[in-house]
């Protein structure tokens, strides 16, 4: 499998098990592929991460993210990398447990699901191809997935949000779900990791770093699009999250890494394929 190192993306088997995995992600890193510089955008998303570094499978359970948190040249010491990379309310539905406290940490997946770093432990060191490693992996995680326990208040939630570009307040979603502010903020906390506010706002700044990504950008006009009261409050509110101002991330984006859907070609490139 190491010797066919092409690096490439596979996404689920049906949309059923999308609502939870958005893709798995191969990765073979070569030396200074990643840069000390290189960091994780937040998206909102957990990940479940499993690493070989020519002696030992190193399994991690990645938590949502909300700022950005620097991965530098770490995966370059590494073989072959297997992100599975989750829904914001994914890693609630697989692992079952609260992710307040997951949010912005990589923690050892054994220390959090022993049952599930066994099984995908076993499918990393046994499988013959990397296909099959992803094959594997899916029938462990749709395992996870049969008996829904995400609410059905968050998803709708959720949908909103995400329709809107995060350019939504509390209170309608509030109506729409027929939740409290309050009761919502717990379903977020419990089932996402972070309050309902939070994720707003993350989602309306990856809004934003999808049309910067996309096509040159006038940030006045970028601003009004994303429902920022005037550009300087646009500026202000991308460096708050992301560490750095709308026109330095528009000079550096190759240091970094932001989106569950979109993936820079440094990292993949989106083939499904077993070369």
């Amino acid at each position: 499998m190491i010797k066919n190192d092409k690096q490439f993306n596979v996404f689920p088997s049906s949309v059923e098990i999308r609502k939870y995995i958005l893709y798995y992600n191969i990765v073979f890193p070569r030396s200074n592929m990643f840069m000390p510089q290189y960091a994780l955008m937040p998206n909102a998303c957990g990940t479940l991460s499993l690493a070989f570094d020519g002696s030992s499978v190193i399994a991690e359970l990645w938590g949502a993210t909300t700022k950005p948190i620097l991965l530098g040249a770490e995966p370059n010491r590494y073989c072959i990398l297997l992100l599975i990379q989750l829904s914001p309310y994914g890693l609630y539905q697989i692992t079952r447990q609260s992710q307040t406290e997951f949010a912005d940490k990589r923690l050892s997946l054994a220390d959090i699901d022993h049952d599930l770093f066994k099984s995908l432990y076993q499918a990393f060191a046994t499988s013959k191809t990397t296909i099959n490693l992803v094959n594997t992996c899916e029938r462990i995680l749709i395992k996870r997935i049969e008996k829904n326990v995400v609410s059905d208040a968050l998803r709708l939630a959720a949908a909103m949000i995400f329709d809107r570009h995060g350019q939504i307040q509390v209170s309608e979603i509030a109506q729409q779900t027929h939740y409290s502010e309050r009761q919502l903020n717990r379903l977020f906390l419990m089932q996402v990791g972070m309050n309902v506010k939070r994720y707003i706002r993350i989602n309306r700044f990856n809004y934003v770093l999808k049309h910067i990504q996309r096509s040159p950008v006038f940030f006045a006009e970028l601003s009004q699009q994303a429902g920022y009261f005037d550009q300087a409050h646009f500026d202000k509110d991308f460096k708050a999250i992301s560490g750095v101002t709308p026109r330095r991330y528009m000079k550096t984006m190759s240091d970094f890494y932001y989106d569950g859907t979109e993936i820079y070609n440094i990292i993949s490139s989106k083939r499904r394929s077993n070369k």
